[in-house]
C-alpha cells in the first residue's frame, strides 16, 4: 500500500499526497483516532474547507488503504493503517526500487556524490554497511 504517484519537486508528503490529504494523514498520525469533525475542525483554522470535503478525502484514504474506519456511537473514527515512520520507510523503498530497476548506475553515482557533498557521516555509514554486505556474503 504506497502511493503510485511520486512529485519530485514537492515537499514532504505532499510529494505522494495530495495537499488536503497530506494534511490529513499528518494530523491522524498524531492524534492516532479521529473523526472526520476532529480532523474538520483542526484544518479549518488554516484555511476555508467544507466538512465534506474533508469527508469525501478521510473516506478515500480508507479506500486506498492508508485509513481504517470504524462506527463509534454513529460516527465513523479513523486511524492510519500504519506508522509515520513505517510509511516512509514503505515509500523510500518503493521508490528506490523502481529507481534502481530502470537508472541502476547513476543512481548510485549521484547516491555518493550527494552523501559526499551533504552527508560525510552518512557516507561512511553507507560504506559501514557495504563493507558488513560483502563480509556477510563471502
Amino acid at each position: 500500500m504506497v502511493p503510485t504517484v511520486f512529485r519530485p519537486s514537492e515537499k514532504g508528503l505532499r510529494k505522494v499526497f495530495g495537499d488536503l490529504e497530506a494534511d490529513v494523514m499528518e494530523l491522524v498520525w498524531q492524534r492516532g483516532s479521529v473523526t472526520v469533525a476532529d480532523v474538520w475542525q483542526a484544518l479549518r483554522r488554516e484555511r476555508e474547507l467544507a466538512y465534506t470535503t474533508v469527508k469525501t478525502v478521510m473516506s478515500r484514504l480508507a479506500e486506498k488503504g492508508y485509513l481504517k474506519r470504524s462506527t463509534k456511537e454513529r460516527a465513523h473514527t479513523y486511524e492510519p493503517t500504519m506508522g509515520r515512520d513505517a510509511f516512509l520507510r514503505a515509500v523510500s523503498e518503493e521508490v528506490l526500487e523502481g529507481l534502481f530497476v530502470d537508472f541502476g548506475e547513476p543512481i548510485r553515482a549521484h547516491l555518493v556524490k550527494a552523501l559526499r557533498e551533504r552527508d560525510l557521516p552518512g557516507l561512511e555509514r553507507l560504506e559501514a554497511l557495504v563493507r558488513g554486505e560483502r563480509r556477510r556474503r563471502k
